[in-house]
C-alpha cells in the first residue's frame, strides 16, 4: 500500500535540479544511448533481417538488466527528438541565465537545422534508429509525427518565449508538411492524422500532437486551414475517449493499452488547443474528464508515476517527467493539482535521481535501471522542470 509523503513545494530546488541536469546533458552533448536503439547494433546484423527477429533485438536491448550495447556495437547518438525538447526548455528557460540559455537555444535549433530528414522539401524529423514495432517498421531516414511535432512546437517557443523570430516561419513549413504529407483520414466523426507520410494508423498522441502545433500555427499565422485540420483532429479524439476519461494508445487491434506518458501527451495537447480556442467546449470537458482520470489512475498519492492503470512497475523515467509537465500545465486550470505536480517532483528526486544530476531510466520492483537515456528521460525532464518552475512564479 502506498504511503503518503509530506509535498515539498521547493522552486528552489526546482531550478538547482534543472541546472545540474543540463550541465549533465550539456558535457556530453546531449548524445547518448536511447531505449530502443538496438536496429543500430553494428554486430550480428543478421538478427535485424525479419520483423520478429528486429522486435526481439529491440527489446532485448532496452529490457535488459545488463547494458547490451557495447557487446552489440550500438553507438552513442543525437535524436532530433532530444533537440525540440531542449527548444523549448532552453527557450522557456528560469533556470540559466538568459544569455546562456539563448546561446544554447540558437545551438539547438542550428541541431535540429542540421538533422532535417531529406526527403522533403519542408522540414521534418525522424529518430536517429531504425523503427519495428508491432505495427510497422520504418527507417531512420522516414519522418515521424512525433519527432516533427515536437520540432515544430519547440521552433513555436523558441519564437514565442525565446525571442527567435525565424521560428515561427520554420513551425508554419512543418505544418505545411503535415498538410501535405502525412494524410488526414477521416472516419465520419472526426478525422486523424497518421504517424508516417503515407500512414493510416489511427494513434491518439499522435494526431493530437499535430493537433496542437496547428492550432498553435493557426493563431499566429491566421490560416484557416490550419484551424480546421486541427478541429477535425480535436474531434476524432475527444469523441473517443472512453467512458472512464482514458485514451486508448490507438484505435486498431492490439493497440488498446493506456499509459502514463502518451495519456499525458493527450492531455497537453489538448490543453494547447483550448487556449489557442481551438476545439470549443467539448474539448475542455474532454480534458477535465482526462485529468481526473490521469491523477486518480496513473498517479499514485505518493507521487509515484505508473507506468499503466494496472500495473506500476516499471516506474518510468518519461512518466515522471511527463506528469511534473502535465500537472504543472494543468494547475492554472485545476489548482487543486498544484500539490500534486510538486508530490511527483520529490518522487523523481528521491527514487529516480542519480548522483551526477541525470534520471534513471526505469525502476523495477527489484532492480533499477539507471541508464540516462537523452531523449526519452533527460530533455522530458529538462523540459517539464522548466514548465514546474514557470508554474510556481
Amino acid at each position: 500500500m502506498t504511503s503518503t509523503l509530506e509535498v515539498v513545494a521547493d522552486p528552489r530546488q526546482a531550478r538547482s535540479v534543472a541546472r545540474q541536469l543540463e550541465h549533465w546533458g550539456s558535457i556530453r552533448a546531449w548524445r547518448g544511448t536511447d531505449p530502443y536503439d538496438g536496429l543500430n547494433a553494428r554486430r550480428l546484423i543478421r538478427l535485424r533481417r525479419t520483423p520478429i527477429a528486429r522486435r526481439v533485438l529491440t527489446q532485448a536491448v532496452k529490457r535488459s538488466p545488463l547494458d547490451l550495447r557495447p557487446a552489440l556495437d550500438v553507438p552513442m547518438g543525437m535524436s532530433a527528438a532530444t533537440l525540440a525538447q531542449l527548444t523549448s526548455a532552453y527557450a522557456r528557460n528560469g533556470f540559466l541565465d538568459p544569455q546562456e540559455a539563448q546561446d544554447k537555444l540558437r545551438w539547438c535549433i542550428e541541431g535540429l537545422w542540421a538533422s532535417r530528414c531529406t526527403g522533403f522539401t519542408e522540414p521534418c524529423w525522424g529518430y536517429h534508429f531504425d523503427v519495428q514495432t508491432r505495427v510497422f517498421f520504418y527507417p531512420h531516414t522516414c519522418p515521424n509525427t512525433i519527432a516533427t511535432a515536437f520540432a515544430g512546437l519547440g521552433l513555436l517557443d523558441a519564437y514565442e518565449l525565446g525571442g527567435d523570430r525565424r521560428g515561427l516561419e520554420a513551425a508554419r513549413e512543418v505544418g505545411e508538411f503535415f498538410l501535405r504529407h502525412v494524410p488526414q483520414t477521416d472516419a465520419g466523426d472526426g478525422a486523424y492524422f497518421g504517424y508516417l507520410p503515407g500512414d493510416r494508423t489511427p494513434i491518439h498522441n499522435a494526431n493530437m500532437l499535430v493537433c496542437a502545433l496547428l492550432s498553435r500555427l493557426s493563431g499566429l499565422v491566421g490560416r484557416e486551414g490550419y484551424r480546421r485540420a486541427a478541429s477535425a483532429g480535436i474531434e476524432y479524439t475527444v469523441r473517443r475517449q472512453r467512458a472512464d476519461g482514458s485514451w486508448p494508445y490507438g484505435e486498431h487491434e492490439g493497440l488498446g493499452w493506456v499509459d502514463g506518458f502518451h495519456t499525458g501527451y493527450v492531455l497537453d495537447c489538448l490543453l494547447t488547443c483550448i487556449e489557442t480556442g481551438v476545439g470549443g467546449s467539448s474539448a475542455e470537458a474532454a480534458w477535465r474528464r482526462g485529468v481526473d482520470y490521469y491523477v486518480h489512475a496513473l498517479i499514485e498519492p505518493d507521487g509515484t508515476p505508473r507506468y499503466t492503470p494496472e500495473d506500476r512497475y516499471p516506474v518510468d523515467g518519461q512518466c515522471a517527467a511527463q506528469a511534473i509537465q502535465t500537472l504543472s500545465r494543468a494547475a492554472a486550470l485545476e489548482p487543486r493539482l498544484s500539490t500534486r505536480r510538486w508530490a511527483v517532483f520529490n518522487y523523481a528526486q528521491r527514487r529516480l535521481r542519480r548522483s551526477d544530476g541525470a534520471f534513471a531510466f526505469q525502476r523495477e520492483r527489484l532492480w533499477v535501471n539507471r541508464t540516462a537515456h537523452p531523449r526519452w528521460v533527460q530533455s522530458p525532464m529538462l523540459a517539464a522542470l522548466t514548465h514546474l518552475v514557470a508554474s510556481a512564479a
